[in-house]
């Protein structure tokens, strides 16, 4: 069995993300009026956040085992968490009334744990790229054909316990703000993906460290 490799993330939030999870558009009379207080919080926000991340490369059988669809010769399982410290920011300007404070920093986590996730996808989509693979796009239990039933057996696969993740019963990670994925390591490319860098070999089209643009045919 491989071991898992723990990794310090990058959280690279933007505040047009934030504005998405929000449900605003930048710009709007709502974007506005929330402009100078998320200006205000957005040092705190950031000093909160303690991203971090595990993956392991398994066989395609333990991966089909933890009810991951579509798998290839292997598959890169992968979690991450920025912490439980936003979170209980946010639950506390929620139980004093502060709604509008609860809900921007709740934003800017959800916005956060996405790049973490997106952080953490690259370093897979790495590995698959140095092994001579392509890291297909990623997918999590509770999406498309994976059932969340089975959120349990894709953890049991990662050191999810030492990045304080737990389960509850209704398979739901806490902290809140943490995502789990798996992605199949094909051994080529799709037809839109060109030979090149590495950023042309990847997975994970929408990336935001993304160098070059996918070329399509």
């Amino acid at each position: 069995m491989r071991r898992a490799v723990v990794l310090k993330l990058n959280a690279d939030v933007t505040e047009d993300e934030v504005y998405r999870y929000l449900g605003y558009r930048r710009g709007s009379r709502r974007s506005i009026k929330a402009q100078a207080r998320l200006d205000e919080l957005w040092p705190w926000a950031l000093s909160m956040l303690r991203a971090r991340g595990a993956y392991r490369v398994v066989e395609s059988g333990e991966a089909t085992a933890a009810g991951m669809p579509g798998v290839g010769r292997e598959a890169g399982v992968a979690v991450c968490t920025i912490g439980p410290d936003l979170e209980e920011a946010s639950a506390a300007c929620a139980a004093k009334g502060e709604i509008v404070d609860a809900l921007l920093l709740d934003a800017v986590g959800s916005a956060a744990a996405e790049a973490a996730a997106d952080s953490l996808n690259l370093a897979l989509c790495t590995v698959a790229a140095d092994a001579g693979g392509y890291a297909a796009p990623r997918v999590s239990p509770g999406y498309g054909s994976w059932d969340v039933s089975f959120q349990r057996k894709l953890l049991a696969l990662l050191p999810a316990a030492e990045l304080g993740i737990t389960l509850t019963s209704g398979q739901m990670m806490i902290p809140r703000k943490s995502v789990s994925f798996a992605v199949s390591f094909e051994e080529r490319a799709p037809d839109e993906h060109r030979p090149g860098s590495a950023c042309e070999r990847c997975g994970l089209e929408r990336c935001r460290h993304r160098l070059v643009p996918v070329e399509r045919a």
